[in-house]
């Protein structure tokens, strides 16, 4: 064999013993299913000096069968603003929504619609974000959203999975749908009163955190797209929206607040949970002493998804 073909032969050989580089692939709908937490905000993207937004934090959920939640806030950490002294300032200070979502792998782009809201222009409204991931970092910038301050970008970082989850916590896991909020007699155990409210959801995630939209009922729309003080004071009446750390205990759950529009950051929250044919959770407030009649509010949600849905994709 001549010197030329012997060239030739390791060169094919080298050639088929070398790995080739394999392309990087689009994020798909499996690829976001995660609890994500808020590194950085930046508005006026769409221009040309976007401005990174101090006291940024959030949580970001989806799950493996299209349901997402969002809420976020840049109020300060020590004078956060109330709605009765800055309605503005507070609605302007957070955000986020729950509701479902779709992948478009090939655009990487999320179509959003929201079933409840912060913002009652977001609620009942469709919406969508380009996206990028890499590995565990995952940055979402808007597109046609309602109140998106010249176009805002989200980084967000994903949340490892707690080691060795208890079974009711297994149980606990999931998105939850809100039912009715009942007030019964604590002795007696006749209902008081019963309500109900917008679309509203608890989740709870394997990475320990739990997500709450408790929207009222019947708000009404603002007259633009964006409000007045009187306008966004009575937007955040009654709401109930915050994120925070997920302890669980067998039959109880305890929400530590980090963020939220109400309750405030801080706040601990212990709740009693059963949950029945692993379909419906039963939420039992701590009763309420201060009448002459002691009441507790109890709060029936159906579950949307569970814990098979909601761990990463390995």
């Amino acid at each position: 064999m001549t010197r030329a073909a012997v060239l030739c032969v390791a060169l094919i050989l080298w050639t088929a013993l070398v790995p080739v580089a394999q392309e990087s692939t689009a994020s798909t709908a499996a690829d976001l299913v995660s609890t994500w937490t808020l590194t950085s905000v930046e508005r006026g993207v769409s221009g040309e000096k976007p401005e990174r937004v101090q006291n940024a934090r959030g949580l970001l959920i989806f799950d493996a069968v299209g349901h997402a939640y969002e809420f976020f806030t840049t109020a300060s950490r020590q004078q956060p603003e109330t709605a009765q002294a800055d309605p503005l300032g507070m609605f302007n200070a957070y955000g986020g929504f729950w509701g479902g979502y779709r992948v478009d792998s090939a655009q990487q782009r999320i179509t959003f619609k929201a079933q409840g809201a912060v913002s009652i222009v977001t609620q009942g409204r469709e919406f969508s974000r380009s996206f990028a991931q890499t590995g565990n970092t995952l940055t979402m910038t808007s597109i046609d959203e309602p109140h998106a301050q010249g176009g805002t970008r989200w980084a967000w970082q994903r949340v490892p999975t707690i080691d060795h989850l208890s079974p009711f916590y297994r149980q606990a896991v999931g998105f939850w749908e809100h039912v009715v909020e009942r007030r019964v007699n604590v002795s007696t155990g006749a209902v008081v009163s019963e309500s109900k409210r917008a679309p509203s959801v608890i989740v709870y995630t394997p990475g320990g955190f739990v997500g709450v939209h408790f929207p009222t009922l019947n708000r009404k729309p603002f007259a633009g797209e964006t409000p007045t003080a009187d306008e966004a004071r009575a937007a955040m009446q009654g709401y109930l929206g915050y994120f925070g750390a997920l302890t669980v205990y067998p039959g109880e759950v305890f929400h530590n607040i980090l963020g939220g529009v109400s309750p405030a950051a801080g706040t601990i929250l212990r709740r009693y949970a059963d949950i029945k044919d692993n379909t419906e959770l039963t939420v039992r407030l701590t009763p309420n002493g201060n009448q002459q009649v002691q009441t507790q509010t109890i709060v029936i949600l159906h579950r949307l998804s569970g814990v098979d849905d909601m761990l990463p994709k390995q």
